[in-house]
């Protein structure tokens, strides 16, 4: 079992340009988080970021974070899809910073 943990400052990510996100996010990804207004779509990006950057932390290889897809269960649980890989992830955001942890289950 492995287990990563990423924290973002959320300003850090404020002025991103699409080629940046594109780097970070899938093509679902960025559309939900086009349907997000204000501080609600920072906070996602900051989540997917941290959420992404713990996963490479769990696997300890080198991959594309637009190779991990993040996206929502019924109950609105991030779900990850990456290869045969199975994760368990918590984001959680506080103000100017966001927090990921990833544990690896298979």
């Amino acid at each position: 079992m492995n287990i990563g943990i990423d924290i973002v400052e959320n300003k850090r990510l404020e002025n991103s340009n699409i080629k940046f996100i594109e780097k970070i996010l899938t093509k679902k990804e960025i559309e939900i988080m086009n349907k997000k207004v204000g501080r609600q779509k920072l906070e996602f990006l900051s989540g997917r970021f941290a959420a992404k950057e713990a996963i490479k932390k769990c696997l300890d290889i080198n991959i594309d974070f637009n190779e991990i897809e993040i996206l929502y269960d019924l109950n609105s649980k991030p779900t990850i899809s990456y290869k045969n890989y199975k994760f368990s992830i918590s984001i959680s955001h506080e103000k100017n910073y966001t927090v990921a942890v990833a544990l690896l289950l298979k």
